[in-house]
């Protein structure tokens, strides 16, 4: 059979041009919102009108592309999704490439979850969750801001708000065999929750599931802010952020965290932060703990692989860092400045700096611990020193050479989150816009 070469190219351009040509914006309201969702093919954007929706919304076997994803996105403010008992507001069942985007939840104080990556065996991947807000879901310390139940890989979670929240964001399942895999968590803001404002839960040996890498990865949590109040915590105390280890052996086991360029603000009764497995730290701002602003530990019998601290700054805190045990992969603790510590931080090396309240005063510009008010930079460099064998180590981190703004370090034998400056920078309860024009101006 005779064909002709350039007629089977043309005629893959023309498949693929007709496929994105039949991608298209549909408006949904609150009585029809249910009956558009189930029909959503890749590439198509779901826009929530304004208005108040009942919550039970289930999104099941949408699947998107890498080249056309599916979108549901509201109207901010004026696309109010509300709890009802009973059910999730928004339910995620064997979805891939989907975003929800700019959509308000409010709970009511219902025992119900704004969203949930509902219980299976099948992943739920490449999934973002842009630029909502979800207010009123802290009916008690069990009930969650975003929580993933099924396993899940390749999530993005940016720029939400999650207010007075049981758990802000609850991520993996409890048992260990549903897990949360290679995510990025920047730009949100969690603040009073009941328990944590973050957790990432132990993984159990990972299941053989399309979706879930099987190459070492890592999960990225950046330029977030996560604040506690002083709510009791009657199922018990929690830190602002933990995470959990990864599996002891085969594909997950060499996973890493690397979290940089958050605040983490005020917890009376536990660590700011805990975590086990392999942890990475740097340019992160603690402030305002009776506690420990980093407890590397075991926990649900995982221990410790690689502890790796550097350039992070402590203020109002009862002691820096504590770490329990041996990494077999080294640690790393360098360049880091503690302010008015109560207590030594153990290990705290030569090349890290403790300063006196009287200390700071004079060294950085605004030593206090309130969000607001709180300015870290120093007035001149605060040298530090950092061997040569464990830079080695901390090259292979995202942005290991930007500091806590997302700036270029100008050296990087230099102690504290933050470079000097002429020009005051407060730390507020944002930092998605200044760490954008920072990183605009490298």
């Amino acid at each position: 059979m005779q064909y002709n070469k350039w007629l089977v190219p043309s005629l893959f351009a023309w498949l693929a041009c007709a496929s994105w040509g039949a991608a298209k914006d549909i408006e949904a309201t609150p009585d029809n919102v249910r009956q558009k969702v189930s029909g959503l093919q890749p590439g198509d954007t779901l826009v929530l009108t304004a208005g108040k929706y009942n919550g039970g919304i289930t999104l099941k076997q949408l699947h998107g592309r890498a080249d056309a994803p599916i979108t549901i996105r509201g109207m901010g403010a004026e696309t109010v999704l509300l709890g009802v008992g009973g059910t999730n507001t928004i339910d995620i069942l064997d979805c891939q490439y989907l975003v929800l985007r700019d959509l308000t939840f409010d709970g009511r104080g219902k025992e119900v979850d704004a969203i949930k990556a509902k219980y299976s065996k099948i992943v739920s991947h490449h999934v973002t969750i842009e630029n909502n807000t979800i207010m009123n879901h802290g009916a008690n310390q069990q009930i969650v801001g975003i929580s993933t139940k099924a396993p899940a890989a390749d999530w993005t979670i940016r720029g939400n708000t999650v207010i007075g929240a049981g758990t802000g964001l609850y991520l993996g399942n409890s048992t260990g065999g549903e897990p949360f895999v290679r995510g990025i968590i920047e730009y949100n803001l969690v603040t009073n929750p009941v328990g944590y404002c973050v957790q990432i839960k132990k993984q159990n040996p990972r299941p053989a599931a399309q979706g879930l890498p099987t190459e070492p990865s890592t999960t990225i949590i950046r330029y977030n802010v996560f604040i506690k109040s002083d709510r009791p915590s009657p199922d018990g105390n929690r830190p602002n952020l933990l995470v959990g280890g990864y599996p002891d052996d085969g594909p997950g086991s060499r996973d890493r965290y690397q979290i940089y360029g958050n605040v983490l603000c005020h917890n009376p009764r536990e660590s700011l932060f805990q975590g086990t497995g392999r942890v990475s730290m740097h340019d992160n701002v603690f402030v305002d703990c009776p506690g420990t602003g980093v407890m590397l530990t075991t926990h649900d019998h995982k221990p410790v692989k690689q502890a790796l601290v550097y350039h992070n700054t402590f203020v109002d805190v009862g002691n820096a860092l504590t770490i329990s045990g041996s990494a077999v992969d080294g640690t790393v603790i360098a360049g880091n400045v503690s302010v008015a510590a109560k207590k030594p931080s153990q290990p705290w090396p030569e090349g890290n700096v403790a300063l006196s309240a009287t200390q700071a005063a004079t060294a950085l510009t605004a030593p206090v611990g309130q969000l607001g008010k709180l300015d870290v930079q120093p007035r001149k460099l605060i040298l530090s020193v950092v061997p040569a064998a464990a830079l080695d180590k901390l090259r292979l981190d995202t942005d290991y050479n930007l500091d806590f703004w997302g700036a270029k370090r100008t050296t990087f034998e230099q102690a504290g989150a933050c470079q000097p400056s002429s020009q005051p920078r407060p730390i507020g309860m944002t930092k998605r816009d200044s760490v954008a024009k920072s990183q605009r101006e490298r």
